[in-house]
Formats: C-alpha cells, sequence, structure tokens
C-alpha cells in the first residue's frame, strides 16, 4: 500500500453533474427502500470511473499495489453503501449518501473486494447522516487515500505485509485491514517475496562493487555497473512499479546508508 494522491484529479463535469443529481435523490428519497433501489438503478455510474481510478495509481490496486496478481479490478466504495459491519459484525448503518461520491471510491482487486464486503468498523463518532462528519470517526480500516495510514505497515522477505508497531491502535488497525482486505493473499505474498529477493540480490552485488571500488583500485568499468544497479532498484520503488512499498521496506531492513536514501 502507498499513498494514493488524488490532487489535480477530477472526474469529467458530466459525470460530477449526474453523480451529484442522484445524490439529491437519495436525500430526498422517502426511506431506506426508495434510496436502496436508487443506488440499484445506478451501480453502473461508479463502474465509468474505473479507468479515471486507475489512472491515478498507474494501473495498480490502491490497497494492495498490484497490477494483477490480485484477480480483476473492482470500484470498492471505502464507506459501504447500504450497510457498515462493526468489530462485532453487526451492521451499525451504510453511508448511503457517499454511494455516488468519487472520493469515496477505492480501485481494489477482487480478492480483497470480496472479502471486505461491507465490513467498516468504527471505533468512536460513527456517522449516521449526511450532517455527520465521517472526518472525526475512529476508523479500523487504513486507508490509501491517507499519507499517514500507508506508514503504519512493511512488509518481510516471506513477502508479508505487517504492522510496523509490535501492538496498540496502529497495530490492530493494520491486522484489521490485513485480514479484511486479504492482503496476505497466496499470490500477493508470491509477487512481494519475488520483488523482495530481487532487490535484496541488487543492494548485495551493489554493496560488493563499491567496496571494491573503495578498498582496491578504482574501475570505471565498476562504476558504470555500480549506475546501473541503483537505477534499477530506483526502479523498483517508483511508485509505478508494482509493489514498490516491499521494494522499499527491502531497502529500509539493510541498514546502508545509501540503501536508505534511495528508500526515502
Amino acid at each position: 500500500m502507498i499513498f494514493i494522491d488524488r490532487n489535480g484529479h477530477t472526474p469529467d463535469a458530466n459525470w460530477v453533474q449526474r453523480a451529484d443529481d442522484l445524490t439529491q435523490e437519495l436525500l430526498d428519497a422517502a426511506d431506506d427502500d426508495a434510496r436502496g433501489e436508487i443506488i440499484d438503478d445506478n451501480q453502473a455510474l461508479w463502474g465509468e470511473l474505473k479507468d479515471f481510478l486507475l489512472n491515478i495509481s498507474k494501473s495498480k490496486c490502491w490497497y494492495s499495489e498490484a497490477k494483477d496478481a490480485y484477480a480483476h479490478y473492482h470500484v470498492d466504495h471505502f464507506r459501504p453503501k447500504k450497510e457498515a459491519l462493526g468489530i462485532d459484525k453487526n451492521d451499525y448503518g451504510g453511508y448511503w449518501w457517499l454511494a455516488f461520491q468519487w472520493t469515496n471510491y477505492r480501485v481494489c482487486g477482487g480478492a480483497g473486494n470480496v472479502r471486505k464486503g461491507a465490513k467498516f468498523a468504527v471505533r468512536t463518532n460513527k456517522a449516521n447522516a449526511p450532517a455527520d462528519s465521517i472526518e472525526d470517526e475512529t476508523i479500523y480500516f487504513l486507508d490509501p487515500c491517507d499519507e499517514e495510514d500507508v506508514l503504519k505497515i512493511t512488509f518481510n522477505e516471506h513477502g508479508e505485509m505487517k504492522s510496523l508497531s509490535s501492538a496498540g491502535w496502529d497495530s490492530e488497525r493494520v491486522n484489521y485491514t490485513i485480514e479484511n482486505l486479504n492482503l496476505n493473499f497466496k499470490l500477493l505474498k508470491e509477487g512481494r517475496k519475488e520483488i523482495w529477493t530481487k532487490c535484496f540480490a541488487i543492494i548485495k552485488e551493489t554493496q560488493n562493487l563499491i567496496s571494491l571500488n573503495a578498498t582496491g583500485v578504482p574501475s570505471a568499468a565498476r562504476k558504470a555497473q555500480i549506475k546501473e544497479k541503483l537505477k534499477q532498484l530506483k526502479g523498483l520503488v517508483n511508485p509505478t512499479s508494482e509493489f514498490s512499498a516491499t521494494a522499499k521496506a527491502c531497502l529500509l531492513s539493510s541498514g546502508i546508508d545509501w540503501a536508505l536514501r534511495i528508500a526515502a
């Protein structure tokens, strides 16, 4: 998971107008049944934004950073539309008024979106109406659109996502997110492990070349090799690359000064 920066990205005006019109219909609807019918009859609307949303993330799932190991993409409602299941699996009320709000959408691989379903646990200040502030909610799910949230996770050499904290609220949120978005799905772990292994090998090769240049006779050919290795590592941590956060975690785990600077 990396930070998804939506600044500078807005759907086309026609889509926004249609979404606003439907939101007004929801606000004017007589009851939950009427609102549910409006949502069900217009499910195609958020599907129209899939390519737009994928463009923001460079064709990667917003939660897993996978391009194909996480199955086909869904447009996920971060805050679910009709019901929101808490830690106790009880329904505490969905966010129907956000059904057509594009800022509530996330791109999610099918393996995660099916697991997530209507789960959305809130610790405090649950919003239950349009007038309630979702910003005041204390939520369990990590949000890829929250720059601070993505800093709470890391990865290991087995390709597993895990919490940076060993205990406490941050750890609880990370574990909830991993479990309920299936983020240690077998194919995901295999994909991340492959990137870690590749990254680790390049780090080792690069450090060996740097040491030889520092202790022996400097070599122009060796210097060119180092430059190429560094380019490869920079490519692995580029946000456009699949599982870039795993490559970054590998670099950080090395403890080598030059590797830490690449990961920064």
